[in-house]
This record gives C-alpha cells, sequence and structure tokens, in this order.
C-alpha cells in the first residue's frame, strides 16, 4: 500500500470521509447561564483565526491554515451534528447538536461558538457528565474548504483587506459539517501525522504544485 493509499485508509477506518478537514477547538466549553432549567446546554468556541495545523487534501500533507470566521457557510437549517471523535458511519455517532452558531472571540482572534446540547440518551448523558465533571475539554470541528489560497514560503497575499505571509493556506470559503467532542483536539489526524512526520520529528515540507 503506497503513503497516499494508507493515509485515505487511515481516515476511513476512522470514520472520516476524504476532504474532510478537522481542526481543535482551543477553548473548553462554558455551561450555558440560564434562569430557568438547565437543559445541559453548553455555548462551545467551535473554531478561530488562530493558525493550526491540518491535513490539506489537495496538497495531501500538513500545512498551517488560517481559517477565516467570515468565511464560514451553515447548512439551511443552521445546526449540525455533535458527533463522537468524527465518527459518522451510524445515527449511533450522533450526541446532540450544535445550533444558535455566532461571531466570537477567543485568545484575541475572531472566532465562532455555538450552543452544544446533549441528547437524552444514556451514551450522551455520560459524554455529558465527563464535560460537567472536567474530564473531557476537547473539541474540533470537522468542515470542507470551499475556497482557499495556499502562499508559498517567503511570498505574501492579500486576501479581504489582510495580508498574510507564506508558508499559509487562508481558507476564506468553508462550510461546517460537524461539531465532535474527542478525547484530544483533532486525535484522528495522530496516525497521519506520524506518515508526514521527517526523522527528526518535524512535518515534512508540503509537496508543491
Amino acid at each position: 500500500m503506497n503513503r497516499r493509499s494508507e493515509i485515505t485508509d487511515i481516515f476511513a477506518r476512522a470514520g472520516i470521509s476524504p476532504g474532510l478537514s478537522l481542526r481543535a477547538a482551543v477553548v473548553p466549553p462554558a455551561p450555558l447561564a440560564s434562569s430557568g432549567e438547565d437543559d445541559g446546554g453548553l455555548r462551545w468556541i467551535l473554531a478561530t483565526e488562530a493558525p493550526a495545523t491540518v491535513f490539506d487534501w489537495e496538497r495531501f500533507d500538513f500545512v498551517s491554515e488560517v481559517l477565516l470566521m467570515d468565511g464560514l457557510v451553515l447548512p439551511e437549517t443552521k445546526q449540525v451534528p455533535l458527533l463522537d471523535s468524527h465518527s459518522r458511519y451510524s445515527v449511533d455517532d450522533i450526541l446532540g447538536s450544535v445550533t444558535d452558531i455566532k461571531t466570537a472571540e477567543a485568545g484575541g482572534y475572531a472566532a465562532v461558538d455555538g450552543l452544544v446540547r446533549f441528547a437524552s440518551d444514556e451514551r450522551a448523558q455520560r459524554v455529558l457528565q465527563l464535560v460537567r465533571d472536567g474530564h473531557l475539554t476537547d473539541g474540533s470541528v470537522g468542515y470542507r474548504v470551499d475556497r482557499a489560497v495556499w502562499i508559498p514560503e517567503g511570498e505574501q497575499a492579500a486576501i479581504r483587506g489582510r495580508i498574510f505571509d507564506g508558508p499559509l493556506k487562508v481558507s476564506h470559503k468553508w462550510s461546517l459539517k460537524e461539531f465532535s467532542a474527542t478525547p484530544i483536539g483533532a486525535d484522528a489526524l495522530a496516525k497521519v501525522r506520524s506518515l508526514c512526520t521527517g526523522q527528526r520529528g518535524r512535518l515534512a515540507t508540503p509537496n508543491r504544485r
């Protein structure tokens, strides 16, 4: 099995569709302030514009990416599923849903957050309890990049009135598909990352196209 097939197979066995990008949430969830009965809702930062290392399907390697928040495209329902670690092969993987997605700020970066509600079944409530107890703090978005600009090393590009320095992928239109509760943010990338790491532990240089 060649490297491309091996990487695709790792994603497939993790229940992740080819072409889906993953990015860890950087801020733990906060209980939803409510004057009424607690419905288990949490406001959770879903993504920020902080640069993050992601797997780029077009270049088929890890790159640093900035995800522009004003480029977010939501489903017509304005709702995405809350999944268990990006697994999407079965309805049993759904832990709840994310709605009320709004612009926010986190760590000095533009961000989007959402209202995360867990289903009432035993499995989802067990995950919610892990969150409430402070044992589960990580989340990760699954999204499709619709439009992006690759900036090579040593070059700059102006995108939406802002200057970015390469090497960098700037995704300026992206469609949110799901948000996942994960043991470690975007940990589904761990095995793939090992295939793209040089002997000295650094990420391999992305293939130039």
